[in-house]
């Protein structure tokens, strides 16, 4: 079962929120971050301004699920950099959400 982080934000820099995931996703191309699928970003459109980052992951070892590998990744220090640096692009405070998934299609 894959597992989706979502980080919901507000700014007035949305160019900052894609280079800052473009940066991650290559600095992930070379890491061994299990689990990792990649991220993307969506822009609300009935309110300006409010964006959601939204993360995925996989299994990879059968032995670990799709969410320990999420766990395991937002303990990296580089993860946790990238989450402080966030601060500084966005107004208030990240709303994070954890969702299993149920179903997808193909």
């Amino acid at each position: 079962m894959n597992f989706t982080q979502t980080i919901a934000v507000r700014s007035d820099n949305p160019q900052a929120l894609v280079d800052m995931l473009a940066e991650w996703d290559e600095q992930q191309a070379g890491a061994d971050v299990m689990g990792y699928m990649g991220t993307h970003l969506l822009a609300d459109r009935e309110r300006p301004g409010h964006y959601l980052i939204v993360a995925e992951f996989g299994v990879v070892d059968p032995g670990v699920s799709a969410y320990d590998e999420a766990i395991r990744n937002n303990e990296r220090p580089e993860t946790m950099a990238w989450a402080e640096k966030l601060l500084s692009v966005i107004d208030g405070e990240p709303v994070y959400g954890q969702f299993d998934e149920l179903y997808r299609t193909g």
